[in-house]
């Protein structure tokens, strides 16, 4: 699935645990996004970004504690996986950073920036939430029930379902289930414990980073009600609904999530930060509408010689 000679995994020691993670990009020039998972998944999950942001941004995609590639914690949590984010960014020596989090990857990158916000300048929050409403529990009472190949069985397709919006590609389902295939047991039920356990309210509410939102208008998860709550109380945000996309939009619309990236790291990273080619697209853009007040210009003068003239 990275078969990328241009994407590297490096490990760092961080609290005498091994971490992994996948970076691309110059680091020396670019920018700096830090990319942080949701449940179940790993940093590969992030495979359309770490390809399609590198011309652009310095792409660094951890494996949080646990997760691919990563050693296990001994209290795993959002706190734990923020702490880990953090001692990983002073390790790099990177500087501020933009930091963008998938679901639970998206509290952990709120967490990051409560802890240490000289350290980020810029959040994207996707298919996220500050809270989850309770839950009635009944699906998991259920599945107690079953015997252990058919539980499985029950578990991923409720999963498949829940996570990916009807019609997404059958390669990004793929790729999807089998990194939540291949996740440790024990790792995807401390993940739901932490998902089920968050209260991130106080901490949003105090965010003065830029945010950018986004959510699938079909997220079965973390539904748009959920991510229009999270951008009330995050001051400087704003939302994007992706419309027919669902809970696991990096990918399912892989190019709109880093168009809207970009988008959005242009318009907070200083002009001489930003990659040529961006500038090229705003100032493509800026001339398209002169252009185009120019010939609105024209058309008008026309209009008004011919009424003129009657």
């Amino acid at each position: 699935m990275l078969d990328d000679a241009t994407v590297t995994r490096r490990f760092v020691e961080i609290q005498g645990r091994r971490v992994s993670y996948l970076t691309t990009g110059d680091p020396a020039t670019a920018p700096t996004i830090l990319l942080l998972h949701g449940s179940g998944v790993s940093a590969r999950y992030w495979v359309n970004q770490l390809r399609g942001l590198e011309r652009a941004l310095r792409v660094v995609a951890l494996d949080l504690p646990g997760h691919g590639q990563s050693e296990p914690v001994p209290h795993p949590g959002i706190a734990a996986y923020g702490e880990v984010a953090a001692r990983l960014l002073d390790a790099l020596g990177t500087g501020p950073v933009i930091a963008a989090g998938h679901s639970l990857g998206g509290a952990v990158a709120i967490e990051l920036a409560a802890r240490q916000p000289d350290a980020v300048r810029g959040l994207v929050l996707l298919s996220s939430c500050a809270k989850l409403p309770p839950g009635d529990g009944l699906s998991e009472r259920f599945l107690a029930y079953l015997p252990g190949p058919l539980r499985k069985l029950v578990f991923f397709s409720m999963a498949q379902k829940l996570l990916f919006a009807p019609g997404a590609p059958a390669g990004a389902v793929s790729l999807g289930m089998h990194e939540l295939r291949t996740c440790r047991a024990e790792t995807v039920v401390n993940d739901v414990r932490a998902a089920k356990a968050m209260d991130l309210t106080e901490q949003a509410t105090h965010l003065k980073v830029p945010t950018l939102i986004l959510c699938g208008s079909r997220d079965r998860l973390t539904p748009p009600a959920l991510a229009t709550r999270l951008s009330e109380l995050i001051p400087r945000s704003s939302l994007r609904i992706i419309e027919e996309a669902g809970h696991m939009l990096l990918l399912e619309v892989p190019q709109r999530v880093n168009q809207e990236i970009l988008t959005f790291v242009g318009s907070i990273v200083p002009l001489a930060d930003v990659p040529s080619f961006a500038v090229e697209i705003r100032r493509w853009r800026s001339r398209a509408r002169r252009l185009l007040d120019w010939v609105s210009g024209l058309a008008r003068g026309l209009i008004g010689s011919r009424l003129e003239g009657l």
